[in-house]
């Protein structure tokens, strides 16, 4: 996507480290919230923001906030997506590392309390056997499986991740829709798709393609390794990327493509053999 205009588990039995306490601010209260260009629904989709993922305030407009989201966008939100709270005053975070996980009102209980998709990060409250206890915008806590999330003590991932690590993280999405704009199992577009996978492996990566082929070490074409990001520009009007996909290896990549969704590509088709503009790589 390409537009113009963030282990071993802390032993069960100590409590989550203690971080200062923090102010009141805006954070997304629903699964994933919308950012648009301007304060209207029909506006153009311009990124996404995850449950739990704080709104830098800007402004308000009617039933519309406009703010700074985690991956840099500013846009508007509706303001029914979003809730005014504190977050505790921990600093452990999980973070949901598969498509979508139940959240319940008590450990094990029927009681659902809502969704968490992959990439979203929550304070972690408590650990309880297989349970654990995070912060809810809006809500006291909720529950969600230990196997649907990872944990990052201190706020970040503290194992060291390779290529084909992204490339695990991306396969969970394999057969999503495209969603210009999107970062969820609910759509994803093509840079959407690179964030989210390097952003669960400790790699927080501009939110669009032609930024993100501006970082990272340049990779020559005969030396691609599974996990780098491959980059194209699909319009044949000019050098800056247009498109972007995940190196498999074999000549092949994952990608998000406008009327196929999450799929496995080749270097080698007409369209990405004449548009290839280069790689990247981002680990060592």
């Amino acid at each position: 996507m390409n537009r113009q205009a963030k282990r071993l588990p802390p032993p069960a039995e100590l409590p989550p480290e203690a971080a200062p306490a923090r102010a009141e601010g805006w954070y997304v209260g629903a699964a994933v919230a919308d950012v648009r260009a301007n304060p209207d629904q029909g506006a153009e989709l311009v990124t996404q923001a995850l449950l739990g993922d704080e709104v830098k305030f800007l402004r308000e407009e009617g039933e519309w906030l406009q703010g700074q989201v985690p991956d840099g966008y500013i846009g508007w939100l509706p303001k029914k997506d979003l809730v005014k709270a504190a977050p505790p005053p921990v600093r452990d975070l999980v973070a949901v590392n598969v498509p979508r996980a139940l959240l319940y009102q008590e450990p094990g209980s029927g009681t659902k309390a809502g969704e968490a998709l992959l990439g979203t990060d929550l304070p972690l409250l408590a650990q309880e056997g297989d349970w654990v206890e995070v912060w809810l915008p809006g809500h006291q806590s909720a529950w969600v499986a230990r196997r649907d999330i990872e944990f990052w003590p201190g706020g970040q991932l503290k194992e060291k991740r390779s290529g084909p690590d992204v490339i695990k993280v991306a396969e969970r999405l394999r057969g999503v829709a495209y969603l210009w704009g999107g970062v969820s199992l609910y759509g994803i577009d093509c840079s959407g798709l690179t964030y989210i996978a390097y952003f669960l492996n400790g790699v927080k990566l501009p939110r669009d393609a032609d930024m993100q082929f501006k970082v990272g070490r340049t990779v020559a074409r005969q030396d691609l390794q599974p996990g780098d990001l491959v980059f194209f520009n699909t319009s044949g009007t000019g050098t800056q990327p247009t498109h972007v996909g995940i190196y498999t290896g074999n000549g092949q990549f994952l990608n998000s493509r406008s009327h196929q969704g999450v799929v496995v590509s080749r270097l080698d088709e007409p369209l990405f053999n004449a548009g290839y503009l280069g790689a990247r790589r981002y680990l060592p």
